[in-house]
């Protein structure tokens, strides 16, 4: 059995993969299994992998077009090494990258999802600089940026099985977020190591320069349903309704619900307020990180009315919201203090 289960899932993905799994199939100093899922791809990729001849690859085609999140689950079931780790067909692994993350799940028992840092390249460099700690990593889970990135995740088989953990294939782009909320529901403890290990491909054709917006909105309305309520039990059905519009900032048809009229305004401003007067830290979160994500949001979102949408002017911001806004800061200090 190897120690480790690479799941590669691609669809018409010749431009790119055989860097990618140039980078994976050089790893040294740790046994792997390289499962390649095609999601019936209308180029030549599946006979990319096959001429590899590579004893380490195993491919997997699909008899029709799946869609990410469903094409990954037949990876995760057909994983036979002891950690899963993840990475996107357009994507770099760095050398020792296996190696380490392998190294550190060994060490430290009590892990169970460990990231790395990426390098964006193409496009334009960038380094990250994402959250080490489950603390700060699972607390911003609010914000939904900068706490682990998918293609850099190595996490134990065993748990996700015995969890029946899978990608949701009804969220939309936010799949990889609904994984790691439903592995901390059941126990799971979250680590990024400091090091580069991945270069992340920034081009036209990737997911996320090709957004449906709405959709987008959807699954994110859906999965923050769940998680809002977790982490600020204080707040109510109604105030959630207000609360998710920050999480819609770039659809055409904004707002979906709710108003962006100062009433509406003011409403949303007060159940910051409300959730943030109260933060459930029973899942190992750090309390002010996720007040602190949640209040970026609000503020990005009035900022975002502001600038984009002329539908709240800086003067109506300063007279009307920035108090609610500050007396949200001022109550949140005093929750976690």
């Amino acid at each position: 059995m190897p120690k480790i289960s690479v799941l590669i899932p691609t669809f018409n993905a010749s431009r790119y993969l055989q860097e990618t799994l140039d980078s994976v199939l050089s790893q040294e100093g740790v046994d792997f299994e390289v499962i390649v899922l095609d999601d019936r791809s209308t180029d030549n990729t599946a006979d990319m992998v096959r001429e590899r001849q590579d004893p380490r690859i195993r491919l997997h085609v699909n008899e029709a077009n799946l869609g990410t999140p469903n094409n990954v689950n037949q990876g995760l079931a057909m994983a036979s090494g002891e950690y899963i780790a993840r990475i996107d067909h357009d994507d770099i692994a760095l050398p020792g990258r296996l190696a380490a993350q392998a190294r550190a799940l060994d060490a430290r028992p009590e892990l169970t999802v460990i990231g790395t840092q990426l390098e964006h390249f193409d496009d334009h460099v960038l380094t990250s600089n994402f959250p080490l700690n489950h603390d700060e990593i699972t607390a911003r889970f609010i914000g939904g940026y900068a706490y682990i990135a998918n293609p850099t995740v190595m996490f134990r088989t065993e748990f996700v099985k015995k969890n029946r953990i899978f990608y949701d294939p009804n969220l939309y782009v936010v799949d990889d977020l609904g994984f790691f909320y439903d592995c901390l529901l059941k126990g799971a403890r979250f680590a990024n190591l400091p090091d580069v290990f991945l270069k992340y491909r920034i081009h036209d054709r990737m997911t996320s320069k090709n957004l449906d917006a709405n959709r987008l909105f959807d699954s994110k309305y859906r999965l923050y349903a769940r998680i809002l309520p977790r982490f600020f039990p204080n707040i109510t059905g109604e105030e959630f309704e207000s609360i998710v519009n920050i999480y819609d900032m770039y659809s055409g048809d904004f707002p979906i619900r709710g108003g962006s009229d100062l009433d509406s305004l003011k409403k949303l401003a007060y159940a910051i307020g409300r959730a943030a007067s109260r933060v459930d830290g029973s899942l190992g979160q750090n309390p002010q990180i996720a007040i602190d994500m949640l209040l970026g949001l609000f503020k990005s979102f009035t900022d975002f009315l502001i600038l984009n949408l002329n539908l709240l002017t800086a003067d109506e911001f300063n007279t009307i919201l920035a108090p609610a806004y500050y007396g949200a800061r001022n109550q949140a200090a005093s929750s976690v203090g």
